[in-house]
Protein backbone atom coordinates (compact mmCIF):
# COMPACT_ATOMS: atom_id res chain seq x y z
CA UNK A 1 0.00 0.00 0.00
CA UNK A 2 3.22 2.25 0.33
CA UNK A 3 5.43 3.91 2.74
CA UNK A 4 2.22 6.75 3.32
CA UNK A 5 -0.29 4.71 4.07
CA UNK A 6 2.09 2.72 6.63
CA UNK A 7 2.44 5.97 8.15
CA UNK A 8 -0.66 6.71 8.36
CA UNK A 9 -1.63 3.87 9.76
CA UNK A 10 1.20 4.01 12.27
CA UNK A 11 0.12 7.57 13.61
CA UNK A 12 -3.27 6.36 13.84
CA UNK A 13 -2.43 3.70 16.26
CA UNK A 14 -0.36 6.34 18.23
CA UNK A 15 -3.16 8.47 18.49
CA UNK A 16 -5.69 5.49 19.78
CA UNK A 17 -2.73 4.21 22.31
CA UNK A 18 -2.52 8.41 23.62
CA UNK A 19 -6.39 8.75 23.69
CA UNK A 20 -6.58 5.92 26.52
CA UNK A 21 -9.51 3.93 24.36
CA UNK A 22 -11.87 0.59 25.85
CA UNK A 23 -10.13 -2.42 24.36
CA UNK A 24 -13.11 -2.74 22.25
CA UNK A 25 -12.56 0.69 20.83
CA UNK A 26 -8.65 -0.22 20.58
CA UNK A 27 -9.45 -3.19 18.49
CA UNK A 28 -11.30 -0.94 15.83
CA UNK A 29 -9.14 1.38 15.32
CA UNK A 30 -6.15 -1.37 14.90
CA UNK A 31 -8.55 -3.11 12.52
CA UNK A 32 -9.34 0.73 10.63
CA UNK A 33 -4.88 0.93 10.66
CA UNK A 34 -4.44 -2.84 9.16
CA UNK A 35 -7.64 -1.37 6.28
CA UNK A 36 -5.05 1.11 5.39
CA UNK A 37 -2.08 -1.31 4.51
CA UNK A 38 -3.83 -4.09 3.40
CA UNK A 39 -7.04 -5.36 1.68
CA UNK A 40 -9.61 -7.84 3.63
CA UNK A 41 -13.08 -7.87 3.54
CA UNK A 42 -13.77 -9.60 6.85
CA UNK A 43 -11.52 -9.97 10.17
CA UNK A 44 -11.86 -10.88 13.61
CA UNK A 45 -9.70 -9.23 15.88
CA UNK A 46 -9.87 -10.76 19.57
CA UNK A 47 -7.90 -9.84 22.70
CA UNK A 48 -7.38 -12.98 24.33
CA UNK A 49 -7.24 -13.90 28.13
CA UNK A 50 -3.38 -15.22 28.81
CA UNK A 51 -3.79 -18.77 30.94
CA UNK A 52 -6.32 -19.95 27.92
CA UNK A 53 -5.92 -17.61 24.63
CA UNK A 54 -9.30 -17.85 24.40
CA UNK A 55 -11.03 -14.55 23.25
CA UNK A 56 -12.03 -11.62 25.44
CA UNK A 57 -13.59 -9.05 24.08
CA UNK A 58 -13.00 -7.50 20.58
CA UNK A 59 -14.42 -7.06 17.12
CA UNK A 60 -15.69 -9.13 14.44
CA UNK A 61 -16.26 -8.05 11.16
CA UNK A 62 -17.79 -9.16 7.81
CA UNK A 63 -17.95 -12.52 9.78
CA UNK A 64 -21.93 -14.42 10.44
CA UNK A 65 -22.04 -15.91 14.22
CA UNK A 66 -22.70 -19.08 12.14
CA UNK A 67 -18.93 -19.26 11.37
CA UNK A 68 -17.91 -19.23 15.11
CA UNK A 69 -18.22 -23.14 16.00
CA UNK A 70 -16.70 -24.63 13.07
CA UNK A 71 -13.64 -21.66 13.27
CA UNK A 72 -13.21 -22.80 17.64
CA UNK A 73 -13.80 -26.64 16.42
CA UNK A 74 -10.93 -26.33 13.67
CA UNK A 75 -8.45 -24.05 15.82
CA UNK A 76 -8.96 -26.81 18.93
CA UNK A 77 -9.15 -30.39 17.31
CA UNK A 78 -8.34 -30.08 13.64
CA UNK A 79 -4.36 -30.74 12.76
CA UNK A 80 -3.92 -27.34 10.06
CA UNK A 81 -1.67 -24.41 9.91
CA UNK A 82 -0.90 -21.58 11.52
CA UNK A 83 -3.06 -22.19 14.27
CA UNK A 84 -2.67 -19.52 17.01
CA UNK A 85 -0.75 -21.42 19.71
CA UNK A 86 1.73 -22.03 16.89
CA UNK A 87 1.88 -18.47 16.08
CA UNK A 88 2.15 -17.16 19.49
CA UNK A 89 5.44 -19.70 19.79
CA UNK A 90 6.67 -18.41 16.40
CA UNK A 91 9.79 -16.01 16.21
CA UNK A 92 7.25 -14.41 13.38
CA UNK A 93 3.73 -14.57 14.68
CA UNK A 94 1.95 -13.43 11.23
CA UNK A 95 1.35 -15.81 8.74
CA UNK A 96 -0.79 -16.30 6.01
CA UNK A 97 -2.57 -19.37 4.06
CA UNK A 98 -1.61 -19.23 1.05
CA UNK A 99 2.59 -19.00 2.10
CA UNK A 100 2.39 -22.12 4.16
CA UNK A 101 0.51 -23.65 1.93
CA UNK A 102 2.50 -22.68 -1.40
CA UNK A 103 -1.09 -21.44 -2.89
CA UNK A 104 -2.71 -25.20 -1.97
CA UNK A 105 -5.49 -23.95 0.51
CA UNK A 106 -7.78 -27.09 -0.42
CA UNK A 107 -4.66 -29.18 1.90
CA UNK A 108 -6.15 -26.73 4.80
CA UNK A 109 -9.33 -28.44 6.83
CA UNK A 110 -10.09 -24.62 7.54
CA UNK A 111 -10.35 -23.72 4.38
CA UNK A 112 -12.54 -25.97 3.09
CA UNK A 113 -14.34 -25.98 6.28
CA UNK A 114 -14.93 -22.23 6.37
CA UNK A 115 -13.55 -20.58 3.25
CA UNK A 116 -14.25 -22.20 0.25
CA UNK A 117 -17.48 -21.66 -0.21
CA UNK A 118 -17.30 -17.44 0.66
CA UNK A 119 -15.02 -17.00 -2.28
CA UNK A 120 -11.75 -16.48 0.17
CA UNK A 121 -8.59 -16.18 -1.61
CA UNK A 122 -5.85 -16.14 1.51
CA UNK A 123 -6.03 -16.16 5.00
CA UNK A 124 -3.98 -13.62 7.03
CA UNK A 125 -3.00 -14.63 11.65
CA UNK A 126 -1.32 -12.19 13.25
CA UNK A 127 -0.39 -12.87 16.77
CA UNK A 128 0.11 -9.79 19.27
CA UNK A 129 2.80 -10.72 21.92
CA UNK A 130 4.39 -9.28 24.48
CA UNK A 131 7.01 -11.24 25.95
CA UNK A 132 5.77 -14.15 26.49
CA UNK A 133 1.60 -13.33 26.66
CA UNK A 134 -0.43 -13.02 23.84
CA UNK A 135 -2.51 -9.70 24.22
CA UNK A 136 -4.56 -10.67 21.33
CA UNK A 137 -5.36 -12.88 17.79
CA UNK A 138 -6.47 -11.72 14.93
CA UNK A 139 -8.09 -12.74 11.42
CA UNK A 140 -7.97 -11.27 8.46
CA UNK A 141 -9.65 -13.17 5.18
CA UNK A 142 -8.95 -11.81 1.29
CA UNK A 143 -11.60 -11.97 -1.39
CA UNK A 144 -11.02 -14.14 -4.57
CA UNK A 145 -10.82 -11.01 -6.58
CA UNK A 146 -8.37 -9.53 -4.66
CA UNK A 147 -5.76 -12.79 -4.67
CA UNK A 148 -3.34 -13.84 -1.60
CA UNK A 149 -1.85 -10.65 0.58
CA UNK A 150 1.36 -9.83 -0.73
CA UNK A 151 5.06 -9.58 0.43
CA UNK A 152 4.52 -5.53 0.35
CA UNK A 153 1.40 -5.74 2.49
CA UNK A 154 2.89 -8.64 5.18
CA UNK A 155 5.85 -6.35 5.52
CA UNK A 156 3.46 -3.35 6.14
CA UNK A 157 1.30 -5.42 8.39
CA UNK A 158 4.63 -6.43 10.88
CA UNK A 159 5.73 -3.14 10.88
CA UNK A 160 2.38 -1.80 12.66
CA UNK A 161 2.55 -4.81 14.76
CA UNK A 162 4.99 -3.66 17.87
CA UNK A 163 2.70 -0.29 17.64
CA UNK A 164 -0.19 -2.14 17.80
CA UNK A 165 0.91 -4.38 20.75
CA UNK A 166 2.07 -1.19 22.74
CA UNK A 167 -1.38 0.04 22.49
CA UNK A 168 -2.55 -3.39 23.39
CA UNK A 169 -0.35 -3.42 26.21
CA UNK A 170 -1.13 -0.09 27.42
CA UNK A 171 -4.43 -1.01 27.76
CA UNK A 172 -4.39 -3.69 29.69
CA UNK A 173 -1.87 -2.18 32.11
CA UNK A 174 -4.25 0.55 32.53
CA UNK A 175 -7.22 -1.82 33.35
CA UNK A 176 -5.07 -3.59 35.93
CA UNK A 177 -4.20 -0.27 37.23
CA UNK A 178 -7.48 0.53 37.53
CA UNK A 179 -8.55 -2.08 39.29
CA UNK A 180 -5.44 -2.18 41.64
CA UNK A 181 -6.24 1.46 42.43
CA UNK A 182 -9.17 0.86 44.20
CA UNK A 183 -8.57 0.46 47.76
CA UNK A 184 -9.97 -2.95 49.38
CA UNK A 185 -12.49 -2.26 51.23
CA UNK A 186 -12.90 -3.81 55.24
CA UNK A 187 -15.92 -4.38 56.84
CA UNK A 188 -16.33 -6.58 60.46
CA UNK A 189 -19.06 -8.67 61.64
CA UNK A 190 -19.80 -9.77 65.00
CA UNK A 191 -21.31 -13.41 66.15
CA UNK A 192 -24.62 -11.54 64.96
CA UNK A 193 -24.20 -10.68 61.86
CA UNK A 194 -23.83 -7.45 62.37
CA UNK A 195 -21.47 -4.45 60.85
CA UNK A 196 -19.17 -3.11 63.79
CA UNK A 197 -17.06 -1.21 61.63
CA UNK A 198 -16.02 -0.73 58.69
CA UNK A 199 -13.06 1.14 56.27
CA UNK A 200 -14.16 3.81 53.58
CA UNK A 201 -16.22 2.58 50.76
CA UNK A 202 -17.40 -0.35 52.85
CA UNK A 203 -21.38 1.21 52.73
CA UNK A 204 -21.34 1.57 48.89
CA UNK A 205 -20.34 -2.13 48.90
CA UNK A 206 -22.94 -3.36 50.59
CA UNK A 207 -25.15 -1.03 48.99
CA UNK A 208 -23.94 -2.63 45.80
CA UNK A 209 -24.45 -6.41 47.30
CA UNK A 210 -28.07 -6.02 48.47
CA UNK A 211 -30.51 -6.95 46.36
CA UNK A 212 -33.93 -6.35 47.83
CA UNK A 213 -33.48 -5.83 51.68
CA UNK A 214 -32.38 -1.90 52.54
CA UNK A 215 -30.44 -1.73 55.82
CA UNK A 216 -29.43 -5.36 56.27
CA UNK A 217 -26.13 -7.18 56.09
CA UNK A 218 -26.69 -8.72 52.38
CA UNK A 219 -27.70 -12.57 52.41
CA UNK A 220 -24.89 -13.75 50.16
CA UNK A 221 -22.09 -11.86 52.85
CA UNK A 222 -23.99 -13.65 55.61
CA UNK A 223 -23.70 -16.72 53.86
CA UNK A 224 -19.58 -16.35 53.34
CA UNK A 225 -19.02 -15.76 57.14
CA UNK A 226 -21.77 -18.39 58.31
CA UNK A 227 -19.38 -20.77 56.12
CA UNK A 228 -16.22 -19.47 58.52
CA UNK A 229 -17.46 -19.31 61.48
CA UNK A 230 -19.14 -23.19 61.27
CA UNK A 231 -15.76 -24.44 60.34
CA UNK A 232 -13.99 -26.50 62.83
CA UNK A 233 -10.41 -25.28 61.40
CA UNK A 234 -9.55 -21.11 61.37
CA UNK A 235 -9.51 -20.98 58.15
CA UNK A 236 -10.07 -18.29 55.03
CA UNK A 237 -12.13 -18.24 52.20
CA UNK A 238 -12.24 -16.88 49.16
CA UNK A 239 -15.01 -15.98 46.69
CA UNK A 240 -16.12 -14.07 44.22
CA UNK A 241 -19.87 -12.02 44.40
CA UNK A 242 -21.25 -10.03 41.33
CA UNK A 243 -22.89 -6.96 42.28
CA UNK A 244 -26.67 -5.12 40.99
CA UNK A 245 -24.66 -3.44 38.39
CA UNK A 246 -22.92 -6.41 37.31
CA UNK A 247 -19.22 -5.34 38.91
CA UNK A 248 -17.51 -8.75 39.96
CA UNK A 249 -15.30 -8.65 43.27
CA UNK A 250 -13.51 -11.19 45.15
CA UNK A 251 -14.48 -11.58 48.91
CA UNK A 252 -11.91 -12.21 51.54
CA UNK A 253 -13.63 -13.53 54.73
CA UNK A 254 -11.35 -14.23 57.73
CA UNK A 255 -12.15 -15.03 61.62
CA UNK A 256 -10.80 -12.70 63.99
CA UNK A 257 -8.37 -13.43 66.81
CA UNK A 258 -9.55 -13.49 70.46
CA UNK A 259 -12.93 -12.52 69.25
CA UNK A 260 -15.36 -15.85 68.92
CA UNK A 261 -17.54 -15.57 65.62
CA UNK A 262 -16.30 -12.04 64.54
CA UNK A 263 -14.74 -11.74 61.17
CA UNK A 264 -13.32 -10.08 58.79
CA UNK A 265 -14.47 -9.61 55.25
CA UNK A 266 -11.53 -7.88 52.93
CA UNK A 267 -13.03 -6.97 49.46
CA UNK A 268 -11.60 -5.60 45.98
CA UNK A 269 -12.30 -6.18 42.52
CA UNK A 270 -11.96 -9.13 40.26
CA UNK A 271 -8.91 -9.58 38.09
CA UNK A 272 -9.39 -10.53 34.82
CA UNK A 273 -8.47 -14.18 35.65
CA UNK A 274 -10.68 -14.57 37.82
CA UNK A 275 -13.25 -13.88 35.92
CA UNK A 276 -12.48 -17.00 33.56
CA UNK A 277 -12.78 -19.52 36.43
CA UNK A 278 -16.41 -17.88 37.17
CA UNK A 279 -17.28 -18.54 33.86
CA UNK A 280 -16.81 -22.17 34.06
CA UNK A 281 -17.66 -22.55 37.24
CA UNK A 282 -20.97 -21.31 36.44
CA UNK A 283 -21.49 -24.14 33.91
CA UNK A 284 -21.20 -26.58 37.13
CA UNK A 285 -17.63 -27.88 36.12
CA UNK A 286 -15.82 -29.75 38.83
CA UNK A 287 -11.61 -28.95 39.51
CA UNK A 288 -10.67 -31.23 37.32
CA UNK A 289 -13.02 -30.41 34.45
CA UNK A 290 -11.56 -26.89 34.62
CA UNK A 291 -8.16 -27.95 34.74
CA UNK A 292 -9.32 -30.31 31.84
CA UNK A 293 -11.21 -27.59 29.19
CA UNK A 294 -8.20 -25.03 30.60
CA UNK A 295 -5.74 -27.57 28.92
CA UNK A 296 -7.95 -28.18 26.04
CA UNK A 297 -8.53 -23.50 25.42
CA UNK A 298 -4.52 -23.97 24.89
CA UNK A 299 -4.91 -26.74 21.85
CA UNK A 300 -3.69 -29.51 23.79
CA UNK A 301 -4.36 -33.03 22.84
CA UNK A 302 -6.36 -35.60 24.57
CA UNK A 303 -2.86 -37.59 24.40
CA UNK A 304 -0.75 -34.33 26.07
CA UNK A 305 -3.56 -33.66 28.40
CA UNK A 306 -3.11 -36.60 30.05
CA UNK A 307 0.81 -36.89 30.13
CA UNK A 308 0.35 -33.31 31.79
CA UNK A 309 -2.07 -34.66 34.35
CA UNK A 310 -0.99 -37.44 34.41
CA UNK A 311 -4.10 -39.73 34.07
CA UNK A 312 -4.96 -41.69 30.98
CA UNK A 313 -6.34 -40.76 27.78
CA UNK A 314 -9.69 -42.74 29.01
CA UNK A 315 -10.02 -40.62 31.69
CA UNK A 316 -9.84 -37.72 29.89
CA UNK A 317 -12.09 -38.80 27.06
CA UNK A 318 -14.55 -39.35 30.23
CA UNK A 319 -13.83 -35.70 31.64
CA UNK A 320 -14.63 -34.21 27.75
CA UNK A 321 -18.06 -36.39 27.49
CA UNK A 322 -19.11 -34.91 30.71
CA UNK A 323 -17.86 -31.20 30.00
CA UNK A 324 -19.94 -31.45 26.60
CA UNK A 325 -22.83 -32.69 28.88
CA UNK A 326 -23.24 -29.91 31.04
CA UNK A 327 -22.56 -27.26 28.47
CA UNK A 328 -25.04 -29.14 25.72
CA UNK A 329 -22.63 -29.26 23.36
CA UNK A 330 -21.04 -31.84 21.31
CA UNK A 331 -17.58 -30.43 20.30
CA UNK A 332 -15.02 -28.31 21.55
CA UNK A 333 -15.83 -25.84 18.92
CA UNK A 334 -19.54 -25.66 20.06
CA UNK A 335 -17.99 -25.72 23.25
CA UNK A 336 -15.66 -22.18 22.69
CA UNK A 337 -18.57 -20.65 20.79
CA UNK A 338 -20.99 -21.32 23.77
CA UNK A 339 -18.67 -20.22 26.32
CA UNK A 340 -17.42 -16.91 24.50
CA UNK A 341 -20.77 -16.09 22.79
CA UNK A 342 -21.54 -12.53 22.62
CA UNK A 343 -23.93 -12.83 25.63
CA UNK A 344 -21.27 -14.46 28.02
CA UNK A 345 -18.47 -12.02 27.23
CA UNK A 346 -21.09 -8.73 27.52
CA UNK A 347 -21.70 -10.59 31.14
CA UNK A 348 -18.64 -11.57 32.23
CA UNK A 349 -15.81 -9.45 29.77
CA UNK A 350 -17.00 -6.76 28.20
CA UNK A 351 -18.15 -6.89 24.97
CA UNK A 352 -17.18 -8.21 20.69
CA UNK A 353 -18.38 -5.91 18.42
CA UNK A 354 -19.90 -6.69 15.19
CA UNK A 355 -19.43 -4.06 12.55
CA UNK A 356 -19.83 -4.23 8.85
CA UNK A 357 -17.18 -3.35 6.66
CA UNK A 358 -18.41 0.00 5.76
CA UNK A 359 -17.87 1.24 8.88
CA UNK A 360 -14.11 1.33 8.46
Amino acid sequence: MGIGACTRARDRLRTAEAAELSSTQLCEEIVRAFHLVTRFYGCALMTTDPETMLPSGGLVEGFSPDHCAPFWDNELADPDVNKFVDLARSPDPVATLAEALDGELERSPRYRRLYAGLGVADELRVAFMAGGSCLAVGVFVRAEADGPFTAGELTDVRALLPVATAALRRALGRMLTEASATAPVVILLDAEGAVTAMSAGGRRVLDELRLNVDGEVPGIIHAAASRVRQSRVPTTLTTRLRTRSGRWLRLHVAPMEGSRGTVALTVEPAPPDDLVRVLLESYGLTPRETEILLRLCRGLSTKEIAAELVISAHTVRDHLKAIYDKAGVGSRGELVAQLFSNHVLDRFHGSVAHVDAASA
